[in-house]
């Protein structure tokens, strides 16, 4: 048995005895140790002996593996995986209409760029577009269009009407728009953006009025908070996302206590995180911006202090949350974010246009001669070896990152700053220090994660249970084998309680089948799973709950079977359980009870393949809606105007999911075909369905937030 090589340990600060956080990206495991098992993963020569169970919890979790071959592939399963969420995303165009600004920095990206014509033209506009339809709307999402320069809002008459031309090829192509702002015209702009979608603006404020008003100033030397904080509350008032940056160095650090302070007395940091988010990009040298060298912070340097002023000064941990390569996104979520094999965005997910009609793969190369890709304007030119030499560039074809243990956290980093230091080659490091931000970062969350594993031993024992042995338990908290949330293995299987124990039964109800029992086991919050329904797999139990159900509301079923234990978020199980509630709700308005019809439209969703959204083209729980109409109307392939009509049902549903675009969501897509259903066939009242929003949306990393019709946000 060998460790696995990208397991990655942090020793939690002050803990006694010993306690260590042990993680495997490529898994997805994060669970909490001791001295012991320590111990045997840092050992340089022959390991201590460790029990059974616990060597076969370490296999089960990914952190050790019988030999290499198992470990490559596990690490082949996961390259494939990031692979197909890199395929499916959505693509970012940064559009660049000027390179100048209303401003002048003190640090500025756009340093060394010459000065050509100042603004793009209408023409070109059009080139962009038409380059946008050509090339990239054949993938799942629609790309999204982000104006980015210089400062692509300023409030002048010609660059006014360049805006509204680019938002009205926006709102003509149905792509969502944002901007990366400095802010201080944007007041200007706000009634023009009511006629796009808008994903985000990203304003930027590097500390209260007067530490920002030294940094960021006009070309006169005037201050730009007031212009930039009318924008921001503009935009809040407006219902507009906001991303809100800080460029941080020695400088000013200390002042985003002050900056916090403002955002809180504003109420901004109350809103919803869909509607105002927070970012801390560190000031660094990319070409030769900046003025006061002296004054940058190395990434650990900056993380360090941010969690010493943040401990100093609560009002940080609301103002901005740091996100320590993903264990932010672990204590909020219980998941540890795919495995990264590239995380430089050039020629994948992120290209840009210039106003001079020049393609570049990201924001840090645009401008430079020696990273152009191509032209869209006045003809367009592709540079397909270059193109190909980015879109190759991962932690498989850098010869150094193959062997590194955080090389699916680091990604090989940036590819301009890579080049930069090494002759324009792209295909070698830009190393950062995961460790050491690693550290900081679980300690920073660590009575968080504490708290995590304390939830885990109340409600699911399954970690203690499996390694009764070890001294100092490892605690299961997330990855390849943890539980689905809502699904507890031991104790309430509804809710994870204790289950109360008692020499004399009682009447109880099982929440599934709805059989009446006597038990002598009952759990504190009511709920009972007879032994039967113990025992049936997810399917069989949402055949028993329909079977039994009495409503004629769908969208009322559906939530029922949505909160049965050991439910997964996703999977193919929703291809059987759309039709199936269609079909149990048809049968209760119309008082046709048939089980065989229920079973039957199981037994066909069953065949529809996992992923088919993307692979075929055609949501599962869509072909569900064509599935439940076929069932009740007894079509088959020699049908006449049924067989049509099923098609149509199956069509009005794939239409209603392909308006929400992507990433899927399998209650979202189960929902809406529901819907889709009711609208296109008039077998049940449209208007007359019951709500339903999600309260599950902070499980999945890529949950669209508001652009989702269920959303909470939207809840009335």
């Amino acid at each position: 048995m060998i460790p696995a090589k990208n397991n990655i340990i942090v020793q939690i600060q002050d803990s006694t005895p010993a306690e260590y956080a042990i993680m495997n990206p490529i898994t997805g495991s994060f669970d909490l140790m001791g001295e012991r098992e320590h111990a045997w993963f840092t050992a340089t020569g022959t390991r201590s002996k460790l029990d059974p169970d616990t060597l076969d919890y370490f296999l089960e979790r990914g952190y050790a593996y019988l030999d290499e071959q198992g470990e490559q592939q596990a690490i082949e399963r996961a390259f494939a995986e990031f692979n197909a969420e890199v395929t499916d995303g959505q693509v970012q165009l940064m559009l660049v209409p000027t390179y100048g600004c209303n401003l002048a920095c003190t640090y500025c990206f756009q340093h060394g760029i010459d000065g050509r014509p100042q603004l793009i033209t209408k023409e070109i506009v059009d080139a962009f577009f038409a380059y946008a339809r050509e090339n990239f709307s054949n993938r799942s999402q629609k790309p999204f269009v982000t104006l980015f320069g210089g400062e692509p809002l300023v409030n002048s008459a010609a660059q006014r009407e360049i805006v509204e031309y680019i938002l009205d090829g926006c709102a003509r192509e149905g792509y969502e728009f944002a901007a990366v702002t400095n802010g201080y015209d944007f007041v200007d702009y706000v009634d023009s953006l009511k006629k796009v979608t808008v994903k985000e603006i990203q304003f930027t404020l590097d500390g209260g009025k007067a530490v920002h008003d030294q940094r960021r100033i006009t070309h006169n030397k005037k201050g730009s908070f007031d212009h930039v904080v009318a924008g921001i509350a503009a935009a809040v008032a407006a219902g507009i996302p906001v991303n809100l940056r800080s460029v941080v160095d020695r400088e000013n650090i200390n002042d985003l206590v002050q900056l916090a302070e403002y955002c809180e007395a504003q109420g901004w940091l109350d809103l919803p995180p869909e509607m105002f988010k927070t970012q801390i990009g560190r000031n660094y040298e990319l070409f030769e911006c900046y003025v006061k060298p002296q004054h940058l912070m190395t990434q650990v340097e900056l993380w360090a202090e941010y969690a010493a002023l943040a401990k100093a000064h609560p009002v940080l941990y609301r103002f901005h949350r740091p996100d320590f390569k993903g264990i932010r996104h672990l204590v909020d979520t219980g998941d540890l974010y795919l495995a990264s094999f590239d995380t430089c965005p050039a020629a994948k997910t992120e290209w840009v246009f210039d106003l001079y009609g020049e393609i570049y793969g990201c924001t840090a190369s645009c401008g430079r001669e020696e990273y152009r890709l191509g032209r869209y304007w006045p003809v367009v030119e592709k540079n397909d070896a270059a193109i190909e030499n980015w879109q190759s560039r991962n932690v498989t074809t850098i010869e150094k990152c193959r062997s590194c243990s955080y090389n699916v956290i680091c990604g090989g980093g940036c590819g301009v700053v890579a080049a930069n230091h090494n002759n324009l080659n792209i295909h070698t490091p830009d190393c950062r220090p995961i460790q050491e931000l690693l550290d900081i970062g679980v300690n920073f969350y660590a009575e968080e994660i504490r708290a995590m594993a304390e939830d885990t031993i109340g409600t699911d024992d399954t970690a203690q249970t499996e390694t009764i042995t070890i001294e100092t338990p490892v605690v299961h908290l997330t990855g390849s084998s943890a539980d689905h949330p809502g699904h507890h293995t031991t104790g309430c299987l509804f809710c994870g309680f204790d289950l109360v124990y008692s020499d004399k039964p009682q009447a109880v109800t099982c929440g599934i089948c709805g059989g009446t029992f006597e038990s002598t086991i009952v759990c504190p919050q009511g709920h009972f799973v007879c032994d039967t329904c113990h025992s049936l797999d997810i399917l069989d139990q949402v055949e028993l709950v329909l079977t039994g159900s009495t409503d004629s509301d769908p969208v009322r079923l559906a939530q029922s079977i949505f909160e049965l234990p050991g439910l997964n978020m996703h999977g193919p199980e929703y291809h059987s359980i759309a039709p199936a509630i269609i079909v149990a709700a048809w049968q209760n308005q119309t008082g046709s009870r048939d089980r065989a019809q229920i079973h039957e439209a199981i037994r066909r969703g069953r065949s529809i393949p996992g992923g088919a959204c993307g692979s075929y083209g055609a949501c599962g729980a869509a072909l569900g809606a064509g599935v439940a109409y076929s069932i009740i109307e007894s079509v088959t392939a020699l049908s006449s105007a049924s067989r049509a009509d099923a098609n149509l049902a199956t069509a009005a549903a794939l239409t209603a999911i392909a308006e929400h675009g992507g990433p899927r969501c399998c209650k979202r897509e189960t929902i809406t075909t529901i819907q889709a259903f009711a609208h296109s066939t008039g077998f049940f009242a449209a208007d007359s369905l019951a709500p339903y929003t999600c309260h599950q949306c902070g499980r999945m990393q890529e949950c669209i937030g508001t652009r989702c019709p269920f959303h909470p946000a939207h809840e009335n």
